[in-house]
């Protein structure tokens, strides 16, 4: 998935969509609805306590083709949901096209831009073998030494850990591990998360979006790599 954040709230989308943007969105993206939200808004000044608002206003959700992709835009924000996702390209072009038409669809707007983008790679390993905690052949043994520390592995619960990472601009959280949603019961099924969930917050200019997102993506792309084997490679491929 990926996000960016708006650095002016555009209340003309609760409204509608400017024709141009539709224009790019409708043969990607035929299936649209429109629904209504509370969004949050918070007035900070200084010498008083901050002021909270509750406002109603609309967001607009779009459908693929095929339904393996989802789409959001809001006056505040705008995300891209791939449910299958099959290469970077795609995703990249993809988003850019929708943002660049969406940040070109105001020029009564001045400055307008992002002041946060994000991106999310979920990874859920699912096998059918019976040895439910050896990924020696699919991981790297970093990743699993979790599990060498227990008597008796049948017992386990739920093994998953919390990685965040301070590279200034960029954050990234990595959570990986055994996280079973049967919990608290035992692990029953063979299945590994490897969720990396980074962004960049500060203020960004609609030619700098893209660069903003190779940047998540190169990190994001490393430590995945790092987390799997060869074996693990020629499985997805």
């Amino acid at each position: 998935m990926a996000r960016i954040d708006f650095n002016k709230n555009l209340y003309q989308i609760s409204s509608d969509l400017p024709s141009s943007l539709k224009a790019t969105l409708k043969d990607q993206f035929p299936h649209v609805q429109r629904k209504s939200a509370i969004a949050e808004q918070i007035e900070m000044k200084c010498g008083s306590d901050p002021v909270r608002r509750h406002v109603k206003e609309n967001h607009w959700f779009f459908q693929g083709k095929n339904g393996d992709r989802a789409l959001c835009i809001a006056p505040s924000f705008m995300w891209l949901d791939f449910k299958k996702y099959t290469d970077y390209a795609d995703l990249r072009e993809t988003f850019l096209t929708i943002a660049d038409a969406l940040l070109t669809a105001f020029p009564e707007v001045d400055d307008l831009g992002v002041n946060r983008f994000g991106l999310r790679f979920f990874n859920n390993i699912e096998l059918t073998e019976s040895n439910l905690t050896d990924w020696t052949a699919y991981l790297n043994p970093d990743l699993i030494s979790i599990f060498s520390i227990v008597d008796d592995r049948s017992a386990i619960a739920r093994a998953f850990n919390n990685l965040e990472l301070n590279y200034g601009d960029l954050k990234l959280t990595f959570l990986y591990g055994m996280y079973n949603f049967e919990y608290p019961e035992p692990i029953r099924q063979k299945s590994f998360t490897l969720d990396f969930d980074g962004y960049i917050a500060r203020q960004q200019t609609r030619e700098e979006i893209a660069g903003s997102l190779d940047d998540l993506h190169g990190k994001i792309s490393a430590y995945f790599e790092k987390s799997i084997t060869d074996k693990f490679r020629e499985l997805i491929r």
